[in-house]
This record gives C-alpha cells, sequence and structure tokens, in this order.
C-alpha cells in the first residue's frame, strides 16, 4: 500500500506518533503481565518503525 502525505499531514502524523510513543512506553513500564507487555512492545516496535519511514524522505530532502 502507498501513502502520500503532504508535509503539514507528515507532521501532523509524526506528532501523534512521538505522543502515543510515550503513552505507550508509560503503559509498558508499568505494565506486570507479561503476554500484555509483550504486545504492547510489539506496537511500541510498529510504530518506531513507522517514524523512522516518515523521517527518512524527509532527511534525505525528499
Amino acid at each position: 500500500m502507498d501513502l502520500y502525505l503532504d508535509e503539514r499531514e507528515t507532521q501532523l502524523l509524526m506528532g501523534l506518533l512521538e505522543r502515543d510513543l510515550e503513552e505507550l512506553r508509560r503503559e509498558i513500564h508499568h505494565t506486570d503481565t507479561r503476554s500484555f507487555k509483550a504486545d504492547l512492545k510489539a506496537d511500541e516496535a510498529l510504530m518506531e518503525g513507522m517514524l523512522w519511514k516518515l523521517k527518512t524522505p524527509m532527511a534525505m530532502g525528499i
């Protein structure tokens, strides 16, 4: 799937992901259940990957 976002949309999405990552990391820290923590960490990795994909074209000047 290809998704094309303009600069403003990209900035907004990155901000939302960064904010939600902060909340997710707090949730991971306060979670005692191993299986739930593993699920949260998997979500964290996905979100970090999405952020990397969004930031990479900007770093390359695209």
